[in-house]
């Protein structure tokens, strides 16, 4: 058997680099069986490797870094989110794939973790220079892709190797103990055995996955609520209050029958946003106003019983309004 260890493929790498190549590498695999501790152990070798610049999780951020670095490298760590087949129509995805083909100068290592190898667009697929496949915790396969067909436009030899696979499935129904031949597989170079991340090197990706998660998350859920025409009324809504925009109960209800809300649920959300954002209720906002003495679409400056009003006694600041 052919083993190779991660010095022996960060050489491969460093190698394409030293002679003005980009190196694409998929590491695919089962959820839970390794994929980005084996990448990351990997990346922690090369030179100039700062996980919080390099470790994404969105096609923007792989296409930035694709444009703005030379020797460079990007960890597509989702890659799911950037490289999946069934968005080969987004615009972005079709953009991903230029950037590949147009950046391939600048010489990057673009490292992406993906589930299934084919559940990657085709185009990226075939970009792909170097496939690792952890087929179980600490044990993966290294494949290299075909280069100089002259009659065939497949670098992995779909066709070919997919009946291979298939007698071996035959052979795993008879036998689950069946450890398939994968040096048979016409891509296949070497197997390549790992150990778990040091507990500060899990702690570091585990903190960066988590944080860039999280902005994800936010931006992404940002960009619904813009598109969304009920939340968008909400938002509306709430800043014609603090605006002084709205004075008495029955403009709201006019407004959500208006957009066919039911009355109740339209000021039950109202107070619950509200409530949130530890404002008055709508009812004392409203009350509030009755008692102003400023001019209709001014901003509230409440008079009256101080006690009452005290804590809506100032401006609302927009920051608590760009959040709903």
């Amino acid at each position: 058997m052919i083993y190779w260890t991660i010095k022996d493929l960060v050489e491969v790498i460093q190698k394409r680099q030293q002679n003005k190549f980009d190196c694409n590498i998929v590491v695919s695999g089962s959820r839970g069986n390794g994929k980005s501790t084996f990448a990351f152990k990997t990346l922690l070798r090369l030179k100039g490797f700062d996980p919080w610049k390099h470790q994404v999780y969105c096609r923007e951020d792989v296409i930035s870094l694709m444009e703005s670095q030379k020797y460079g490298i990007i960890f597509d760590d989702e890659a799911i989110n950037s490289g999946y087949k069934r968005s080969f129509y987004s615009i972005d995805q079709q953009k991903l794939i230029r950037m590949i083909n147009m950046y391939r100068d600048n010489f990057n290592v673009y490292v992406s973790a993906i589930p299934h190898f084919y559940a990657l667009d085709k185009d990226i697929r075939n970009l792909m220079k170097i496939h690792i496949n952890i087929i179980e915790r600490g044990l993966a396969i290294v494949h290299i892709a075909k280069e100089g067909n002259l009659y065939s436009d497949d670098p992995w030899e779909v066709k070919y190797n997919a009946k291979i696979e298939a007698k071996w499935a035959k052979k795993r129904k008879k036998d689950p103990e069946y450890f398939p031949p994968y040096h048979k597989l016409s891509t296949f170079v070497g197997y390549i055995r790992f150990n778990d991340l040091k507990p500060k090197q899990r702690e570091l990706y585990e903190e960066i996955k988590a944080t860039k998660r999280k902005e994800l998350y936010e931006a992404e859920k940002k960009i619904d609520e813009e598109k969304d025409p009920v939340k968008m009324l909400y938002k509306r809504v709430l800043k014609q209050l603090n605006q002084g925009m709205i004075w008495e109960m029955d403009e709201v209800k006019a407004i959500a029958r208006a957009n066919g809300i039911k009355v109740k649920t339209f000021i039950s959300t109202l107070n619950q946003k509200l409530k949130e954002k530890r404002l008055p209720s709508l009812k004392q906002i409203i009350e509030s106003k009755s008692g102003s003495q400023v001019s209709r679409g001014k901003k509230l400056l409440p008079s009256g019983d101080k006690q009452k009003v005290n804590h809506f006694s100032q401006p609302v600041k927009k920051s608590w309004i760009d959040d709903l």
